[in-house]
C-alpha cells in the first residue's frame, strides 16, 4: 500500500470527527443565541444605544415672609426692589419673586390678668399730699371681671386703632381668667373702639397661651394679606390649657409676625414703688412679709417671661418694646403703627424635598449699601398658604 493511501486512511476518521464536532458547536451556539434573545426580551433589555435621561418632577413652593427695611439713619425704606435683597434658605440662595405692600390682618391681644395686683391698670396714685400708694388690692378668683376707668391696655388699643385705616383688618382678644374675642374681623376702627369701650374687663389669672392660640386660628381665617399679632402682655401664664410649644409651632405655621409691647419695665417700676411704700408706711407683719415675697417672686418670673417675648417677636420678624411707664406704653402705639405700615411682603421660591424636618432656617440679607433688613429666622414648609407649583426638570436643574 502506498504511503499516500495510508495517510488518507489515517486522516479520514480525523476529518470526520472534526466535522462532527463543528456541527455540534454550531448547534449549541444557535441554541445559546436563541436563549439569550429570549432572556433579553423577557428582561426588557434593549439593544445598546443612546439612553435618554429620566425626567425628574420637582415641586416648587412660593414662600411669603415679612420684611422691614431701614436706611443708615434708621428710617424706613419705601423704594426697596427685589434685587436689593438676598434670601438664603439653609445656606442656599433662593430666587426672589416679588416684593410688595399688602393689606394687614391684625389681631390685638390685651393682657387683663392681675395675679399680684392691678399694677397694669394704671400708674401709681398721686396727689393731695398723700404718699404714693399703688393700686394693688387683690380680689378672689370667683369674682366677675372688673371694669376699670381708663385702663392703660385699653388706651393703648385706642391709640393703635385710630392710626389704622382700610383695607387693614383688625380683631381684638382679651385674656385673664378666660380668653374672649371682643371684636371679630372688621375694617372699621370705630367699630373696634366701641367694642373695647363696652366689653373690656380685667381679671385675675392669666391664659396667655390660650389667647395666642386663638389669635393664630383667627389669622387662618384670612386667606390674603399680611398676618400680624400685636401683643400687650407680661408674657406670664397660669391657667392655659394649651402648652407653649404647641402655640409657638402654630404661630410659625400661620406665618404670623409678632409685635410685642411688654409690661416688664413698667411693672417693675410700679412694684418697686409699692414695696418702698409698704416698707416705709406699713407695720411689718407676717401678711406683709408674705406680700413682699409674692411680689419678689413675680419680678423674677417677669424677667424670664420678657426673654421669651423677645425671642418670639424677633424670630417672627417682628419688634419688641419694653416701655418704662404707663404713659409710654400708650405712646408706643404710634411707633408700632408706623412699623406695620412700612412692612413688605417678600416672596421667594423653594423646593419641597423629602425630609424629617419641615422647619428651614432662613436669612434675608441686604444687597444695597446702607440698608438694614429684618425678617423671619425660619419657616415651615407645610404652610398651607404657600402656592404649590410643580415643574418638570432634567437632573441637575431646579424647577422654578
Amino acid at each position: 500500500m502506498s504511503s499516500r493511501l495510508r495517510t488518507m486512511l489515517h486522516v479520514g476518521p480525523l476529518l470526520g470527527g472534526l466535522l462532527l464536532a463543528a456541527c455540534f458547536a454550531a448547534c449549541f451556539a444557535g441554541c445559546f443565541a436563541g436563549w439569550g434573545g429570549v432572556a433579553r426580551a423577557q428582561s426588557g433589555r434593549r439593544p445598546q444605544g443612546k439612553v435618554e435621561p429620566p425626567v425628574v418632577r420637582i415641586e416648587t413652593l412660593e414662600v411669603v415672609v415679612p420684611l422691614l427695611a431701614y436706611d443708615a439713619e434708621g428710617r424706613f425704606v419705601d423704594d426697596l426692589k427685589p434685587e436689593q435683597v438676598l434670601v438664603l434658605e439653609e445656606g442656599e440662595s433662593r430666587p426672589v419673586v416679588s416684593l410688595k405692600r399688602e393689606p394687614a390682618n391684625i389681631v390685638i391681644i390685651l393682657d387683663g390678668s392681675n395675679e399680684v395686683g392691678t399694677f397694669k391698670n394704671g400708674p401709681t396714685r398721686r396727689g393731695g399730699g398723700e404718699p404714693e400708694r399703688p393700686v394693688w388690692e387683690k380680689r378672689d378668683a370667683g369674682e366677675p371681671g372688673l371694669m376699670v376707668a381708663n385702663p392703660t391696655a385699653r388706651e393703648f388699643a385706642f391709640q393703635l386703632l385710630r392710626q389704622l385705616s382700610p383695607p387693614d383688618r383688625v380683631a381684638i382678644i382679651q385674656y385673664s381668667d378666660r380668653v374672649q374675642l371682643l371684636q371679630n374681623w372688621t375694617e372699621d376702627p370705630q367699630e373696634a373702639i366701641r367694642a373695647l369701650q363696652s366689653k373690656y374687663r380685667v381679671g385675675l389669672r392669666s391664659t396667655w397661651f390660650d389667647a395666642l392660640g386663638m389669635a393664630t386660628r383667627k389669622l387662618e381665617e384670612m386667606p390674603a394679606g399680611r398676618r400680624l399679632v400685636v401683643v400687650l402682655s407680661d408674657g406670664l401664664d397660669s391657667a392655659s390649657r394649651t402648652g407653649r410649644g404647641k402655640v409657638v409651632r402654630e404661630l410659625e405655621t400661620a406665618r404670623a409676625t409678632l409685635f410685642v409691647v411688654g409690661w416688664t419695665v413698667a411693672l417693675k417700676r410700679e412694684i418697686e414703688l409699692a414695696v418702698g411704700w409698704m416698707r416705709t408706711h406699713e407695720r411689718f407683719t407676717s401678711s406683709s412679709a408674705t406680700r413682699l415675697g409674692e411680689l419678689g417672686q413675680y419680678l423674677a418670673r417677669l424677667e424670664g417671661a420678657s426673654i421669651e417675648l423677645e425671642q418670639l417677636a424677633e424670630s417672627s420678624g417682628g419688634v419688641v418694646w419694653f416701655p418704662p411707664t404707663h404713659g409710654e406704653v400708650v405712646a408706643t402705639a404710634r411707633r408700632l403703627a408706623e412699623e406695620i405700615g412700612a412692612q413688605y411682603s417678600l416672596s421667594f421660591v423653594t423646593e419641597r424635598r423629602p425630609s424629617l424636618e419641615d422647619r428651614r432656617r432662613l436669612e434675608v440679607l441686604p444687597a444695597r449699601p446702607g440698608l438694614t433688613v429684618r425678617s423671619r429666622r425660619s419657616h415651615i414648609v407645610q404652610d398651607s398658604r404657600q402656592d404649590s407649583r410643580p415643574a418638570e426638570v432634567r437632573p441637575g436643574r431646579s424647577g422654578q
